[in-house]
């Protein structure tokens, strides 16, 4: 009689198994996922930086010194506001290379890998544990590996991975991970050390960025779902696991809460909470279309509010049954019901209804989602097809490899970028604007003067478009009449009637001329905003808004005397000097503006020039009292001084 055949089979299947669990072979699986990584993201390392990364990396003093490493600058806006390790990271690469471009992308690249090792240690795990081991544990390497890579060579990740700043979410997706599989590794076995470590690297991604909030959530609900089967069974086997990952949101507190509002990038101050969630919702839609079919990615969707009706209507006919089903498959269908929780819990902070008005569409939120839908759709394929489902995964896998590569072709200079960015959102005014500012670096005038005044055309008053607007025509216009001298002397030479015959040719050529009536009109917005600024002792954000208008037109007087009042106030008393000395100047003097002069410099030690200015005070005003009193003070310093 011949044996069974079922034990056969299991033998056959209990030898396959052991051969995919051979040391040798996972290590091998990291290389080869390494290898496929560095083909698709080789054309990278000499990206330049774009948008946010001058202000976190060039501009950024603190990255230069460890000592400062974990204060980034706070309430400004900035990506690294409030992310202490995320401006570490950026203190290393810094510290080995200064600003040089390699360093950042490999640093980028290797946060990449390590998260992509990271979901591949979880789906394989996850598969061998009792409730799946039966159906997916002789194929569970090979799964968690296809899933890995088709999750790493997605093209939407490339604004993760190649945008140096938005490392910030590779980074936190990295320590989302690893919190996880510490967490599994920790229920696998007994010890001390897993626990300690999950609990470590929640820790660490609060510190990158606030999504990381989700994670204690989304690890109790892998528990109830994989581990323990109820919630109530979760937290009695494991609640000291879980009290101290929830114990965590006690550092997102505390960073959220020291960096305000960051800076006024988050918050209801531009989009209102129906606005912005109206906007998730087309949003999302468009993150799930993208997930499976990428071919219409854009860099920066910028400040945009969706307020078509047929796109929200048909975005929350979409998006609400997806919400009500996930409800519906957490009871029914548990394991569904955790990947569409955790897909939309990943999201939340960031689309749902608090708004982030800088960037209220942005394809790097979906760098964790999308190992969400990946896992369920790979598992489906291995369902549906079973053997068949090899070639399907690995030609998909080349397939998205060769679309990153050419995404990241977009991304080989900042004008390429910023071209693709305004073809797809062509009422982008963000886009517009950067992408006339790099025309107008390479000297292609016209072409910037025509995003200039597409950007303006859309928002008349945006205050850099119409700077850069009026540069674009005075380089035009000197250039046809053989003047290359830079604004401010051009300025200087009218004010002051020097140089007849190159101010006769500026006052006749009508480029000059409107790119002077730019440059004047974004001068008085940003004066206008400075001033604001100072009505509501917001003076740090002010005063770079009152140089930049003079920098536009070194003549505007109220500029001058408000930057010389924020200047004293945060005890830049020398600059505040120079200041107040240029708008006397430009403005008739009163007893007040010479008593003022005096007290500054006062403070500056100068008393010589307080008791002439003092002095002046008084003979255009002998009443009044407060320079009196500044008058009496002065000589009686003066009387306790030795004689010269």
């Amino acid at each position: 009689m011949s044996p069974p055949s079922r034990p056969n089979q299991l033998l056959g299947q209990d030898t396959l198994a052991s051969i995919w669990d051979r040391r040798p072979v996972i290590v091998f699986c990291g290389i080869l996922l390494a290898a496929c990584l560095f083909a698709a993201y080789h054309n990278t390392f000499h990206v330049p930086f774009l948008l946010d990364d001058d202000e976190s990396i060039s501009r950024n003093a603190t990255i230069r010194s460890f000592a400062t490493a974990f204060f980034p600058p706070a309430n400004s806006g900035v990506t690294v506001s409030g992310r202490p390790l995320l401006n570490f990271s950026l203190a290393v690469n810094y510290a080995i290379g200064g600003t040089d471009l390699y360093g950042y992308h490999v640093g980028n690249l290797l946060i990449h890998f390590a998260a992509a090792l990271c979901l591949f240690g979880i789906v394989r795990r996850t598969l061998r544990l009792p409730m799946l081991a039966d159906q997916f544990g002789t194929r569970a390497t090979p799964l968690a590996w296809f899933t890995s890579l088709v999750w790493a060579l997605h093209p939407l990740q490339t604004e993760s991975v190649t945008y140096i700043i938005q490392r910030a979410e590779s980074l936190v997706g990295l320590c989302y991970l690893f919190t996880l599989y510490a967490f599994i590794r920790a229920v696998e076995q007994r010890s001390r050390i897993w626990p300690t470590i999950a609990v470590i690297a929640c820790i660490l991604g609060m510190a990158v960025k606030e999504v990381m909030a989700t994670a204690p959530l989304v690890i109790f609900l892998y528990d109830r779902t994989f581990v323990s089967g109820t919630f109530r069974q979760s937290w009695r086997q494991h609640r000291g696991l879980h009290r101290a990952l929830f114990a965590s949101w006690v550092a997102t507190l505390t960073l959220v809460l020291s960096n305000g509002n960051r800076g006024a990038s988050v918050g209801f101050e531009q989009v209102s909470a129906p606005d912005y969630a109206l906007t998730q919702a087309s949003a999302i839609v468009r993150y799930l279309r993208l997930a499976f079919w990428p071919n219409d990615l854009v860099f920066d969707y910028g400040p945009i509010v969706e307020k078509t009706t047929a796109v929200l209507v048909r975005s929350t006919a979409i998006l609400i049954p997806l919400l009500i089903g996930t409800v519906v498959a957490l009871r029914k269908f548990p394991i569904v019901g955790f990947l569409g929780a955790s897909f939309f819990l990943i999201l939340a902070p960031s689309s749902s209804i608090l708004p982030v008005s800088t960037q209220t569409i942005a394809e790097h939120r979906m760098y964790l989602p999308l190992a969400a839908l990946v896992i369920g759709i790979v598992i489906v394929l291995y369902r549906a097809t079973n053997k068949y489902c090899w070639p399907v995964l690995a030609v998909t896998s080349a397939v998205l490899g060769v679309a990153t590569v050419d995404r990241n072709a977009t991304y080989q200079s900042s004008i390429s970028i910023w071209e693709d960015t305004v073809r797809k959102m062509p009422d982008n005014t963000r886009a517009l604007n950067n992408l006339g500012f790099f025309y107008l670096e390479a000297g292609r005038n016209d072409e910037a003067i025509t995003c200039f005044s597409q950007a303006i055309d859309l928002v008349p008053n945006f205050a850099l478009a119409i700077c850069n607007l009026g540069q674009a025509l005075l380089n035009k216009g000197a250039k046809e009449v053989g003047i290359q001298k830079p604004f401010n002397e051009v300025a200087e030479d009218i004010k002051l009637g020097r140089d007849r015959t190159e101010v006769e040719k500026l006052l006749s050529n009508e480029n000059i001329l409107q790119g002077m009536a730019q440059l004047k009109r974004a001068a008085q917005l940003h004066a206008n905003l400075g001033v604001s600024l100072l009505e509501r002792q917001r003076l740090t954000e002010a005063i770079p808004h009152l140089e930049m208008a003079l920098r536009l037109d070194p003549f505007l007087a109220k500029a001058h005397y408000h930057l010389s009042n924020a200047l004293a106030d945060t005890g830049r008393t020398e600059e505040a000097i120079a200041h107040l000395e240029k708008f006397l100047k430009l403005v008739p003097p009163t007893a007040e503006l010479l008593n003022n002069l005096g007290v500054l410099y006062a403070g500056a030690g100068r008393i010589d020039d307080a008791l002439t200015q003092t002095k002046r005070a008084l003979e255009l005003d002998p009443n009044y009292e407060p320079a009196k009193e500044n008058l009496t003070k002065i000589i009686a310093y003066l009387q306790t001084q030795p004689a010269k």
